[in-house]
C-alpha cells in the first residue's frame, strides 16, 4: 500500500504507506521517520520485501507534518510530533510499544520520541542523526569543531538558521526551496556529498527514488515541512536536554554514522555516546557517507535488523497470537501445511 491516510484528533491528515507483514501476520513494528526534503516513499531505501518478511516487520512510513501528503502543523513542536506519533501508533494498531527508526533529519523527532514517550518504544535506529549541537555539556570548542566538518550550506544552516524568524523561513522554503525541488535537488547532492556518497548516487535506480521522493516531500505543501525543520531543528532549544531522554528512556538506541558524512558530525555521536553510554551503541561506518551505507544496502539492512531485533522476544504485537515469522507461514501454507 503506496498511500492511505490517518486522521488526527484535530483533523490534521497524515499520509503514511505500509510494506512487509500485514498487521495480522507481523512479529513486530517498525515506523520510520524521513528526513529533510524526503517523504514516504523512500522508506527505507531499497529494502527487500523478503527481508521484512523474513524478520516479521510491519514497516509504516508517515510524511511526516507538513511533508508529501499529510497536513501541515503551524503549531508544531518536537513534543506535539512525539505526542502525534502516540496517536498514530494507536490508530493504526502498531502495538503496545514500536521500534523507530530516524534517518537524518527524521532523528530529531525520534529522540523527542525518546523524551515524551518511551513507554511506547522497544527501541530506536537511528541513521547519520541530526542532533542538537546547542545541547548542555558541548562546549563552544566542540560545536565549532563538530560543525567545521559540514558542508557549507550545512554550516550556514546550523549556524545561523536559529536566528531567521518562521515566517520568513516559510517564505524561503516556499519560494525558494521548493522551487529547486527534484533534480536540482538530485544535482546539488551529487555536487556537494561526500564521494562514497556520490558514488552511491551514481547508480540509476537510487537517484531515480531520491528524485520522485524530493518532489513528493516539497512540491504538494510548497515546502511547509521543510520550513517546520529548519525551525525545529537548527534551533537552540529542542525543549529537552540530552540527559533528560537517558532519565526517562532505557533504550537500546543504535546509532549508525559514516565518517565521511559532510551533513552530520561523526564527533557530534560520540559526544552523545559518551553521555549516554548506557543507553546509546555508536555504529561507526568507516569510509562511508550520509547515503552510502543506508540505501540500497541489503547486507546494512540486514544488519540492522539483526542488532535490533537479536534480544527482543518472538512476538511483540499485543494482539499476536502466533510466535511464527510471517516467511514461515507463507512457506506453509503455500505447502497447504496451515
Amino acid at each position: 500500500m503506496d498511500l492511505d491516510y490517518v486522521k488526527l484528533g484535530d483533523g490534521r491528515l497524515v499520509a503514511f504507506r505500509e510494506l512487509g507483514c500485514p498487521r495480522e501476520a507481523a512479529l513486530r513494528s517498525l515506523l520510520v521517520l524521513h528526513g529533510l526534503g524526503s517523504s514516504r516513499i523512500a522508506a527505507i531505501p531499497g529494502v527487500r520485501q523478503e527481508l521484512l518478511e523474513e524478520f516479521g516487520v510491519r514497516l509504516v512510513v508517515i510524511d511526516r507534518a507538513g511533508y508529501g501528503k499529510s497536513d501541515p502543523d503551524p503549531n508544531q513542536t518536537l513534543r506535539s510530533s512525539a505526542v502525534d506519533l502516540e496517536a498514530i501508533i494507536d490508530k493504526l494498531e502498531l502495538g503496545r510499544r514500536v521500534w523507530l527508526l530516524g534517518y537524518s533529519g527524521g532523528a530529531g523527532y525520534c529522540w523527542a520520541a525518546a523524551r515524551y514517550i518511551p513507554h511506547r518504544i522497544h527501541g530506536i535506529a537511528l541513521w547519520a542523526p541530526v542532533g542538537n549541537y546547542w545541547w548542555k555539556g558541548i562546549s563552544d570548542a566542540q560545536r565549532k569543531s563538530m560543525i567545521s566538518t559540514l558542508t557549507p550550506n550545512t554550516k550556514l544552516l546550523f549556524s545561523y538558521m536559529k536566528y531567521v524568524p518562521p515566517s520568513i523561513l516559510r517564505l524561503y522554503a516556499r519560494f525558494v526551496l521548493a522551487r529547486r525541488a527534484g533534480q536540482r535537488w538530485v544535482d546539488h547532492c551529487k555536487a556537494t556529498l561526500s564521494p562514497p556518497d556520490q558514488k552511491h548516487l551514481a547508480q540509476h535506480e537510487f537517484a531515480g527514488l531520491l528524485l520522485k521522493d524530493n518532489l513528493e516531500s516539497i512540491t504538494f505543501n510548497q515546502g511547509a515541512g521543510l520550513a517546520k525543520d529548519l525551525e525545529l531543528l537548527c534551533s537552540c532549544d529542542w525543549g529537552f536536554e540530552l540527559d533528560e531522554v537517558g532519565r526517562c528512556f532505557a533504550g537500546p538506541i543504535h546509532i549508525w554514522q559514516g565518517s565521511d558524512d559532510r551533513l552530520v558530525s561523526l564527533e557530534l555521536q560520540r559526544w552523545i555516546k559518551s553521555t549516554l553510554p548506557q543507553t546509546v551503541e555508536l555504529h561507526e561506518l568507516d569510509g562511508e557517507g550520509h547515503l552510502s551505507w543506508f540505501c540500497f544496502n541489503d547486507d546494512s539492512h540486514r544488519r540492522v535488523f539483526e542488532t535490533l531485533f537479536a534480544q527482543s522476544p518472538a512476538s511483540e504485537m499485543s494482539y499476536r497470537s502466533s510466535d511464527r515469522s510471517y516467511s514461515t507461514r507463507r512457506k506453509l501454507e503455500n505447502a497447504n501445511l496451515v
